[in-house]
């Protein structure tokens, strides 16, 4: 499998039915009004567990008929950010998205729905910030003339301190996120991306072949013209971006959470360095000694508006969408973006066509650990490693 360095690891050869019936196990499938989806990880330690979260969710708003609401937050670094963003953010979006639609009339919808999805990641990421610098109100000078015992002391005390750790902790960890939001009618599709997860738009006139209507730009180091605009913010910075990660550290480019690369410094120096258990990383300081002029992490999302047109009569148009985040894009590695996303959007329109395949999502994680080359896809599902051997992957299909 190219992992574990030198060592052997012993995997199971599993033969069907028994290969589908344990990728079903690992895999959790769901399906719920049209809209498919898995969660896998198959490293069964506990610490190894998914830090991807999804959310699938129909809003009924005052305007009549049901939003439908969709995402995959991608955490890293730990689970306290990602949890936090997808227990609070959805809601947060349908409360703007209700307050909007009460209140807006004339044209321009598309335009102020886009509005609300930036605004609101924005502001809950600013949240993050705020519970975390509240605790100085002097701000970089204050908290760089408090002593180490009273900053201690804020992490200590009985009242507050439980509260002031969770604050700290989520400012270390991360998440990307994907949104979508369709309107009643489904004419009127919105996808925020931040970070890398990735989507892609099926759409064929029927009759006809499959073809990629629309594909999000991922966030990361891989991605030349975000390292373009990192360097350009930071001249006379050659470590802003090391081995295609900022600050040689993290991957993504835009996240939720991450504070310690949008704050000043100081912040981690007096602060966020104490709680070495946290950190992802076996030496810290010598990241956070590279940051010089924060932000370096940005909050900005992509934002699409896409309408939905559906053909005349006699040549209807079918449409689905599928997210992911980006361990699925690991398992094809080797591949171009643009020849993987065309073998995506095929394989599920195959097996739209096939009605007897069941889950799409779970299709498409097939497809991606190998198809129908068993040897390679029981690796990957029986491997004896003790650490994690691939990427979280959450896979959601929703047919428009």
């Amino acid at each position: 499998m190219g992992l574990g360095g030198p060592e052997r690891w012993t995997y199971r050869i599993l033969q069907e039915p028994s290969l589908s019936t344990e990728l079903q196990r690992l895999a959790n499938p769901q399906s719920t009004n049209g809209i498919d989806a898995i969660d896998f990880q198959p490293c069964h330690l506990h610490e190894f567990r998914t830090q991807d979260r999804r959310c699938i969710e129909d809003w009924q708003m005052p305007s009549g008929g049901y939003w439908g609401f969709t995402a995959i937050f991608d955490g890293h670094a730990g689970h306290a950010t990602v949890e936090h963003a997808s227990r609070t953010l959805p809601s947060m979006i349908r409360q703007a998205l209700d307050s909007l639609l009460r209140s807006f009339r004339g044209h321009g919808l598309p335009a102020a729905v886009s509005g609300v999805l930036s605004d609101c990641i924005a502001k809950f990421d600013n949240s993050i910030t705020t519970d975390f610098t509240r605790m100085f109100p002097g701000g970089p000078v204050g908290l760089q003339n408090m002593s180490n015992a009273q900053i201690r002391h804020l992490f200590q005390d009985r009242t507050s301190g439980s509260q002031n750790l969770t604050a700290a902790t989520r400012c270390l960890q991360g998440s990307t996120v994907i949104l979508t939001l369709t309107d009643p009618l489904k004419h009127n599709l919105w996808i925020a991306n931040l970070g890398d997860c990735q989507a892609a738009l099926g759409s064929r006139m029927h009759p006809g072949d499959w073809s990629t209507a629309f594909a999000t730009t991922p966030h990361n180091g891989d991605n030349p013209s975000e390292v373009l605009r990192i360097r350009g913010q930071h001249p006379g910075e050659p470590e802003c971006m090391m081995d295609d990660r900022i600050v040689g550290f993290l991957g993504p480019t835009r996240t939720l959470g991450d504070t310690w690369l949008k704050l000043p410094p100081v912040f981690s120096q007096r602060v966020l360095l104490n709680f070495r258990r946290e950190w992802n990383a076996q030496r810290p300081e010598a990241f956070v000694a590279r940051v010089k002029s924060p932000p370096y992490v940005s909050v900005v999302p992509d934002v699409h508006h896409i309408p939905l047109p559906r053909g005349s009569p006699g040549r209807k148009r079918d449409l689905f969408l599928i997210l992911c985040s980006d361990g699925l894009v690991d398992l094809y590695d080797g591949q171009s973006r643009a020849d993987m996303i065309h073998r995506w959007v095929s394989v599920v329109g195959r097996n739209i066509e096939n009605r007897t395949q069941g889950n799409l999502a779970l299709s498409l994680l097939r497809d991606g650990l190998g198809g129908n080359d068993v040897r390679l896809v029981s690796q990957r599902l029986t491997v004896e490693m003790e650490e994690k051997w691939m990427d979280d992957v959450t896979i959601i299909v929703q047919r428009l």
